[in-house]
């Protein structure tokens, strides 16, 4: 397919199917472009009920607006190298870390190793972490001991998730999950915020923790503020535990590439071919143009994904700082889901009795769909190394990967940990860090392997860049504090 002398394609030119009319049209419609808002749901959905209704509200209580740019620049820096990603696969029907398993220099296979000995590490802690959350939650309202609770939600989660079942609650719990994120963006309003005090949020400061933090929750104003803060841009949005999967699922959308008759053939032979090798794609005029008309499918899908958690991080953000910061309450212990219900309680009393419902509802769905998306994001990261994983299909691993994190997750809670004891490490590796060093070699692949007119553009590149620069030193920072390295 290719000479490594030249570099140059020899073989059969790569030609992406005719992308629909409505990608191609010089100007698209939010109706259109809705179209193609399919993974992205799903790692908006699994991140509501902890990224946002968690942790932003906690960042608000304890912070104040003086954070809000953190919101800002997580949904950048993430959704870009997201769209880096799903691009490549789209533009070239192989998944990133294939890719990486042959061309990264170095010991071969080692980076998807590392990232995923970093998302297995993850898993468990964010699927025990959100149960644990639901768990205390149940307690609090008189329904029974938490540890059980925890432990059922877990397993019934996991159980339906693997038979294929919730599909009618799944509706319901999409239609709770919009009600629910509805009133909150009302209670910004009705609480009445400083709106001027929010947008001076938006300017990059390290905050300092509000003068209540330290009398009323000590071992809150004991953590580092980095170590705060990259908990959670690790929780916003997701992490690489999420990410390789979301790219995965992209397979069974069968945009650009991946919807070409031979598709499976096609991988193989890009698996097979010179590794520094450009990946032998059609620079005709036409074939660039309809390659660039792809590209709009994940973009649109990451564009809707991400500015929805920005919009719900913010309005979670801003009700904690107006609302709990008044109060002088933060989300913490056995505490992380009881304050928020005076969010719906400002629009109508009556909405706190809602909440009850929604949150219940929304962090069941967190647990049941993590269990999908883990599957796919082992799958990719296994099946970049092992041709017995990638003769066994996604489906096939699944028992391992329900079994590890399972396992892992029954022992962590019945440790009695508290959700935040339980997501930080995960939230700080996996989801900064591991999103850091996966965007660095996105860059990579993208200059070695593409053949220039399929490269990122520059103002992409530079997002990718900037973007995996920041996540890698906010992740070893917080590492490194974490452990006690640095104070």
């Amino acid at each position: 397919m290719a000479t490594s002398e030249t570099g140059r394609a020899t073989g059969p030119l790569l030609r992406l199917p005719a992308a629909p009319a409505a990608l191609r049209e010089r100007r698209v419609g939010v109706a259109t472009a809705l179209r193609y808002f399919g993974p992205g749901a799903i790692i908006a959905s699994l991140t509501i009920g902890s990224g946002e209704s968690i942790l932003a509200s906690r960042e608000g209580a304890v912070f104040g607006y003086a954070v809000l740019w953190a919101v800002v620049v997580g949904c950048l820096a993430k959704g870009g190298l997201v769209y880096a990603s799903n691009r490549y696969i789209t533009l070239t029907g192989e998944h990133p870390m294939r890719r990486f398993a042959r061309v990264m220099p170095g010991p071969r296979g080692w980076f998807p190793i590392v990232l995923a000995v970093i998302c297995f590490a993850s898993f468990p802690g964010w699927a025990s972490g959100v149960a644990t959350a639901l768990g205390d939650y149940l307690d609090a309202l008189g329904f029974g001991d938490a540890t059980l609770w925890a432990l059922g939600v877990l397993l019934l989660a996991a159980g339906l998730s693997f038979i294929g079942g919730y599909a009618v609650l799944e509706k319901v719990q999409v239609a709770i999950a919009g009600l629910m994120v509805l009133l909150v963006l009302i209670a910004v309003f009705v609480s009445n915020p400083d709106w001027l005090g929010a947008l001076r949020g938006l300017l990059p400061v390290i905050p300092d923790y509000a003068p209540f933090v330290a009398e009323r929750y000590p071992d809150v104003a004991e953590t580092s503020v980095w170590v705060e803060l990259a908990v959670f841009m690790g929780g916003l949005g997701g992490g690489m535990y999420d990410y390789i999967g979301y790219t995965g699922m992209l397979r069974e959308k069968k945009w650009g590439l991946l919807g070409h008759r031979d598709a499976d053939r096609i991988e193989a032979d890009l698996a097979a071919q010179d590794d520094r090798a450009p990946i032998p794609l059609s620079t005709e005029p036409e074939d660039v143009a309809n390659a660039r008309a792809w590209s709009r499918a994940p973009l649109f899908d990451m564009l809707a994904a991400f500015v929805a958690l920005a919009v719900i991080a913010t309005a979670f953000m801003m009700n904690g700082a107006t609302i709990l910061g008044a109060q002088q309450q933060v989300p913490e212990e056995n505490d992380v889901l009881t304050y928020q219900s005076q969010f719906f309680g400002v629009v109508a009393p009556v909405f706190e009795y809602f909440y009850i419902v929604a949150i219940v509802m929304v962090l069941f769905g967190t647990v049941y769909a993590l269990w999908e998306a883990y599957s796919w994001t082992a799958y990719e990261s296994l099946a970049a190394v092992s041709a017995t994983v990638r003769a066994r299909g996604q489906r096939g691993i699944r028992p391992f990967v329900y079994g590890w994190t399972g396992a892992i997750a029954v022992v962590a809670i019945l440790s009695d940990l508290s959700f935040t004891d339980l997501v930080t490490p995960a939230s700080i590796l996996g989801g900064v860090f591991a999103c850091g060093i996966y965007g660095a070699g996105l860059l990579y692949i993208d200059r070695v392997n593409l053949p220039a007119p399929y490269r990122m553009g520059r103002t992409l590149r530079v997002l990718v860049a900037l973007g995996s620069l920041f996540l890698t030193a906010c992740g070893l920072v917080a590492i490194l504090e974490l452990v006690g390295v640095i104070a």
